[in-house]
Protein backbone atom coordinates (compact mmCIF):
# COMPACT_ATOMS: atom_id res chain seq x y z
CA UNK A 1 0.00 0.00 0.00
CA UNK A 2 1.74 3.17 -1.53
CA UNK A 3 1.45 6.56 -0.03
CA UNK A 4 -1.00 8.10 -2.62
CA UNK A 5 1.00 11.30 -3.44
CA UNK A 6 3.98 8.61 -4.22
CA UNK A 7 1.45 6.23 -6.27
CA UNK A 8 0.99 9.41 -8.32
CA UNK A 9 4.78 10.56 -8.56
CA UNK A 10 4.91 7.13 -9.67
CA UNK A 11 2.11 6.93 -12.69
CA UNK A 12 3.49 10.54 -13.74
CA UNK A 13 6.69 12.22 -13.08
CA UNK A 14 8.58 8.46 -12.84
CA UNK A 15 6.91 6.59 -15.08
CA UNK A 16 9.53 6.92 -18.16
CA UNK A 17 9.72 3.53 -20.16
CA UNK A 18 12.89 1.37 -19.14
CA UNK A 19 16.17 2.61 -20.49
CA UNK A 20 18.53 -0.17 -22.60
CA UNK A 21 21.73 -0.53 -22.42
CA UNK A 22 23.98 1.93 -19.34
CA UNK A 23 22.47 5.48 -19.01
CA UNK A 24 24.14 8.65 -20.25
CA UNK A 25 25.94 9.99 -16.97
CA UNK A 26 25.56 13.10 -17.91
CA UNK A 27 21.61 12.94 -18.40
CA UNK A 28 21.63 11.27 -14.97
CA UNK A 29 23.31 14.29 -13.35
CA UNK A 30 21.26 16.61 -14.77
CA UNK A 31 17.79 15.10 -14.05
CA UNK A 32 19.79 14.48 -10.33
CA UNK A 33 19.66 18.27 -9.90
CA UNK A 34 16.68 18.88 -11.52
CA UNK A 35 14.41 16.52 -8.97
CA UNK A 36 14.71 18.46 -5.89
CA UNK A 37 13.77 22.04 -7.90
CA UNK A 38 10.52 19.49 -9.01
CA UNK A 39 9.44 17.69 -5.61
CA UNK A 40 11.40 19.60 -3.27
CA UNK A 41 9.30 22.85 -2.14
CA UNK A 42 10.58 25.68 -1.02
CA UNK A 43 13.67 25.51 1.02
CA UNK A 44 13.46 26.27 4.44
CA UNK A 45 15.43 29.40 5.68
CA UNK A 46 17.91 28.75 8.20
CA UNK A 47 20.37 31.23 9.96
CA UNK A 48 23.27 30.65 7.41
CA UNK A 49 25.19 28.76 5.36
CA UNK A 50 28.65 28.50 4.29
CA UNK A 51 30.71 26.92 1.43
CA UNK A 52 33.93 26.19 2.30
CA UNK A 53 36.99 23.57 0.61
CA UNK A 54 38.48 21.46 3.35
CA UNK A 55 41.84 19.74 2.88
CA UNK A 56 41.21 16.44 0.99
CA UNK A 57 43.73 13.32 0.07
CA UNK A 58 44.06 14.76 -3.56
CA UNK A 59 42.21 17.89 -3.43
CA UNK A 60 40.57 20.42 -1.26
CA UNK A 61 36.73 19.30 -0.92
CA UNK A 62 33.93 21.48 -1.57
CA UNK A 63 31.68 20.96 1.63
CA UNK A 64 28.56 23.45 2.85
CA UNK A 65 27.69 24.17 6.63
CA UNK A 66 24.33 24.87 7.79
CA UNK A 67 23.42 26.35 10.61
CA UNK A 68 20.07 26.60 12.12
CA UNK A 69 18.29 29.43 13.95
CA UNK A 70 19.10 27.51 17.79
CA UNK A 71 20.61 29.76 20.76
CA UNK A 72 21.10 26.30 22.25
CA UNK A 73 24.46 24.29 22.43
CA UNK A 74 24.11 22.19 18.87
CA UNK A 75 25.79 19.01 17.77
CA UNK A 76 27.70 18.32 14.59
CA UNK A 77 26.40 16.04 12.02
CA UNK A 78 28.32 15.22 8.99
CA UNK A 79 26.30 14.60 5.67
CA UNK A 80 26.78 12.52 2.71
CA UNK A 81 24.29 13.06 0.02
CA UNK A 82 23.21 9.90 -2.24
CA UNK A 83 22.89 9.71 -5.90
CA UNK A 84 24.73 5.81 -6.26
CA UNK A 85 27.70 7.40 -6.08
CA UNK A 86 27.29 9.29 -9.28
CA UNK A 87 24.87 11.74 -8.84
CA UNK A 88 24.44 14.41 -6.24
CA UNK A 89 25.93 17.56 -5.02
CA UNK A 90 25.62 20.08 -2.41
CA UNK A 91 22.93 21.64 -4.60
CA UNK A 92 20.72 18.55 -5.24
CA UNK A 93 20.55 17.85 -1.56
CA UNK A 94 20.29 21.28 -0.05
CA UNK A 95 16.77 21.30 0.42
CA UNK A 96 16.87 18.36 2.76
CA UNK A 97 20.14 19.34 4.16
CA UNK A 98 18.24 22.47 5.18
CA UNK A 99 15.36 20.28 6.90
CA UNK A 100 17.69 18.50 8.82
CA UNK A 101 19.49 21.62 10.13
CA UNK A 102 16.42 22.79 11.41
CA UNK A 103 14.75 19.08 12.92
CA UNK A 104 17.90 17.92 13.89
CA UNK A 105 19.31 21.58 15.94
CA UNK A 106 22.53 20.83 14.28
CA UNK A 107 25.41 21.87 12.25
CA UNK A 108 24.96 19.94 9.06
CA UNK A 109 28.20 19.77 6.98
CA UNK A 110 27.22 18.43 4.11
CA UNK A 111 30.03 16.84 1.42
CA UNK A 112 30.83 17.49 -2.13
CA UNK A 113 32.94 14.12 -1.93
CA UNK A 114 34.28 13.12 -5.67
CA UNK A 115 31.98 11.32 -8.38
CA UNK A 116 32.09 7.69 -10.52
CA UNK A 117 32.73 6.78 -13.12
CA UNK A 118 35.81 9.47 -13.13
CA UNK A 119 36.63 8.53 -9.84
CA UNK A 120 35.82 4.61 -8.36
CA UNK A 121 36.15 2.57 -4.80
CA UNK A 122 37.98 4.50 -2.57
CA UNK A 123 37.86 8.20 -3.80
CA UNK A 124 34.68 9.06 -2.37
CA UNK A 125 35.41 7.68 1.30
CA UNK A 126 38.66 8.69 1.15
CA UNK A 127 36.51 12.28 0.99
CA UNK A 128 34.00 11.29 3.45
CA UNK A 129 36.76 10.33 5.49
CA UNK A 130 38.70 13.66 5.20
CA UNK A 131 35.41 15.91 6.21
CA UNK A 132 34.99 13.82 8.77
CA UNK A 133 38.73 14.81 10.64
CA UNK A 134 38.02 18.17 9.76
CA UNK A 135 34.84 18.87 11.26
CA UNK A 136 35.79 16.75 14.36
CA UNK A 137 38.20 19.26 14.78
CA UNK A 138 36.82 22.34 13.15
CA UNK A 139 33.21 21.43 15.46
CA UNK A 140 33.50 24.67 17.82
CA UNK A 141 34.82 27.24 15.18
CA UNK A 142 31.69 25.95 13.02
CA UNK A 143 28.80 26.49 15.90
CA UNK A 144 28.70 23.54 17.14
CA UNK A 145 29.11 22.73 21.22
CA UNK A 146 31.91 19.93 20.40
CA UNK A 147 30.99 17.34 22.25
CA UNK A 148 28.21 15.55 20.12
CA UNK A 149 28.85 14.29 16.67
CA UNK A 150 26.44 12.32 13.75
CA UNK A 151 27.24 10.91 10.69
CA UNK A 152 24.22 10.89 7.97
CA UNK A 153 23.89 9.63 4.85
CA UNK A 154 20.86 8.42 2.01
CA UNK A 155 21.11 5.84 -0.05
CA UNK A 156 24.84 5.79 -1.23
CA UNK A 157 25.61 8.43 0.99
CA UNK A 158 24.59 6.48 3.29
CA UNK A 159 27.29 3.55 2.52
CA UNK A 160 30.01 6.17 2.87
CA UNK A 161 29.33 6.87 6.40
CA UNK A 162 28.94 3.39 7.34
CA UNK A 163 32.09 2.50 6.07
CA UNK A 164 33.26 5.46 7.43
CA UNK A 165 32.27 3.96 10.62
CA UNK A 166 34.17 1.17 9.79
CA UNK A 167 37.47 2.53 8.86
CA UNK A 168 37.62 4.70 11.72
CA UNK A 169 37.13 1.24 13.73
CA UNK A 170 39.84 -0.13 12.11
CA UNK A 171 42.04 2.69 12.91
CA UNK A 172 41.46 3.15 16.25
CA UNK A 173 40.11 6.57 15.84
CA UNK A 174 37.17 8.50 17.38
CA UNK A 175 34.08 7.25 16.42
CA UNK A 176 30.61 9.72 15.86
CA UNK A 177 28.01 9.25 18.51
CA UNK A 178 25.56 7.97 15.96
CA UNK A 179 25.20 7.04 12.47
CA UNK A 180 22.15 8.18 10.46
CA UNK A 181 21.26 5.76 7.42
CA UNK A 182 18.50 6.85 5.55
CA UNK A 183 17.87 3.57 2.99
CA UNK A 184 21.27 2.99 2.65
CA UNK A 185 23.32 0.88 -0.05
CA UNK A 186 25.65 -2.00 2.27
CA UNK A 187 25.78 -4.81 -0.31
CA UNK A 188 27.50 -4.73 -3.53
CA UNK A 189 26.60 -8.66 -4.50
CA UNK A 190 22.75 -6.95 -4.77
CA UNK A 191 21.85 -10.42 -3.79
CA UNK A 192 19.11 -9.58 -1.12
CA UNK A 193 15.21 -10.54 -1.31
CA UNK A 194 14.34 -6.98 -2.05
CA UNK A 195 16.36 -6.90 -5.06
CA UNK A 196 13.72 -9.29 -6.67
CA UNK A 197 10.97 -7.95 -4.46
CA UNK A 198 11.22 -4.39 -5.60
CA UNK A 199 13.21 -5.10 -8.81
CA UNK A 200 10.83 -2.63 -11.05
CA UNK A 201 8.18 -0.14 -10.53
CA UNK A 202 9.02 1.76 -7.67
CA UNK A 203 11.76 4.15 -9.19
CA UNK A 204 14.87 2.86 -8.54
CA UNK A 205 15.22 -0.55 -9.89
CA UNK A 206 17.28 -3.40 -9.51
CA UNK A 207 19.19 -2.81 -12.89
CA UNK A 208 19.99 0.83 -11.87
CA UNK A 209 20.92 -0.32 -8.90
CA UNK A 210 23.66 -2.93 -9.98
CA UNK A 211 25.00 -0.44 -12.50
CA UNK A 212 25.30 2.40 -9.59
CA UNK A 213 27.40 -0.10 -7.60
CA UNK A 214 29.78 -1.72 -10.60
CA UNK A 215 30.29 2.26 -11.37
CA UNK A 216 31.56 2.79 -8.17
CA UNK A 217 33.73 -0.26 -7.14
CA UNK A 218 35.52 -0.47 -10.34
CA UNK A 219 37.75 -3.26 -9.98
CA UNK A 220 37.39 -3.92 -6.35
CA UNK A 221 35.67 -7.49 -5.15
CA UNK A 222 31.95 -6.87 -3.73
CA UNK A 223 33.06 -8.10 -0.19
CA UNK A 224 35.65 -5.56 0.60
CA UNK A 225 33.84 -4.31 4.05
CA UNK A 226 34.65 -0.55 2.90
CA UNK A 227 32.59 -0.80 -0.16
CA UNK A 228 29.91 -3.36 0.98
CA UNK A 229 29.60 -2.64 4.94
CA UNK A 230 27.51 -5.52 5.28
CA UNK A 231 30.25 -7.98 4.17
CA UNK A 232 32.05 -6.87 7.51
CA UNK A 233 33.31 -9.96 9.39
CA UNK A 234 32.49 -7.78 12.96
CA UNK A 235 30.55 -5.16 13.35
CA UNK A 236 30.68 -4.47 17.37
CA UNK A 237 32.35 -1.00 18.35
CA UNK A 238 30.60 1.11 15.63
CA UNK A 239 28.30 3.56 16.62
CA UNK A 240 24.57 3.59 17.57
CA UNK A 241 22.44 3.39 14.29
CA UNK A 242 18.93 5.08 13.44
CA UNK A 243 18.41 3.00 10.04
CA UNK A 244 15.42 4.92 8.26
CA UNK A 245 13.89 2.00 5.28
CA UNK A 246 11.81 2.65 2.10
CA UNK A 247 8.60 0.16 2.39
CA UNK A 248 9.21 -1.01 -1.64
CA UNK A 249 12.65 -0.10 -1.97
CA UNK A 250 15.00 -2.86 -3.65
CA UNK A 251 18.15 -1.83 -1.08
CA UNK A 252 15.38 -2.17 2.16
CA UNK A 253 17.02 -5.43 2.87
CA UNK A 254 20.54 -4.15 3.17
CA UNK A 255 19.41 -1.89 5.47
CA UNK A 256 17.40 -4.37 7.72
CA UNK A 257 20.02 -6.65 7.71
CA UNK A 258 22.41 -3.79 8.87
CA UNK A 259 20.58 -3.46 11.39
CA UNK A 260 19.99 -6.90 12.60
CA UNK A 261 23.52 -7.63 12.14
CA UNK A 262 24.48 -4.57 14.34
CA UNK A 263 21.90 -5.62 17.07
CA UNK A 264 23.77 -8.96 17.18
CA UNK A 265 27.13 -7.50 17.79
CA UNK A 266 25.55 -5.29 20.63
CA UNK A 267 24.89 -1.95 19.07
CA UNK A 268 22.05 -0.25 19.46
CA UNK A 269 20.31 -0.21 16.02
CA UNK A 270 16.59 1.32 15.98
CA UNK A 271 14.69 1.27 12.64
CA UNK A 272 12.29 3.33 11.21
CA UNK A 273 10.07 1.96 8.95
CA UNK A 274 8.36 4.34 6.83
CA UNK A 275 5.72 2.77 5.52
CA UNK A 276 4.32 3.40 2.35
CA UNK A 277 7.45 5.35 0.85
CA UNK A 278 9.46 4.31 -1.85
CA UNK A 279 13.24 5.32 -2.30
CA UNK A 280 14.65 8.32 -2.69
CA UNK A 281 11.05 10.18 -1.16
CA UNK A 282 12.95 12.07 1.42
CA UNK A 283 13.95 15.01 -0.67
CA UNK A 284 10.44 15.37 -2.43
CA UNK A 285 8.91 17.47 0.78
CA UNK A 286 7.22 19.55 -1.90
CA UNK A 287 5.08 16.65 -3.83
CA UNK A 288 5.04 13.81 -0.64
CA UNK A 289 3.65 15.81 2.78
CA UNK A 290 4.31 12.07 4.24
CA UNK A 291 8.19 12.84 4.19
CA UNK A 292 7.99 15.94 5.86
CA UNK A 293 6.11 13.45 8.91
CA UNK A 294 8.71 10.91 8.13
CA UNK A 295 11.42 13.20 8.93
CA UNK A 296 10.23 14.34 12.12
CA UNK A 297 10.11 10.64 13.21
CA UNK A 298 13.68 10.16 11.75
CA UNK A 299 14.99 13.39 13.51
CA UNK A 300 13.07 12.95 16.55
CA UNK A 301 14.97 9.68 16.83
CA UNK A 302 18.56 11.42 16.24
CA UNK A 303 17.95 13.83 18.69
CA UNK A 304 17.12 11.55 21.71
CA UNK A 305 20.37 9.13 20.52
CA UNK A 306 22.39 12.12 20.47
CA UNK A 307 21.09 13.85 23.96
CA UNK A 308 23.74 12.30 25.91
CA UNK A 309 26.99 13.07 23.39
CA UNK A 310 29.94 11.66 24.83
CA UNK A 311 29.31 10.67 28.57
Amino acid sequence: MLDPDIRRLLETVFSLPPQCGAPDVAQLRAAAEAMPRLLGGAPEPVASIRDLRVPGPGAPVPVRVYRPSCAAAMPLVLYAHGGGWVVGSLESHDKLCRILANRLEAVVVAIDYRLAPEHTYPAALDDVEAAWHWAFMEARTLGADGARFAVAGDSSGGNLVAALTLRLARSEAVQPDAQLLFYPALDATCTRASYREFSTGYNLSADQMAWYWAAYRGHVAPDVPELSPLAAPDLSGLPPAIVALAAADVLRGDGLDYARRLRVAGVSARIVDCVGTIHGFLRWTGEVPAAQLWIGSITAAARELLASGRA
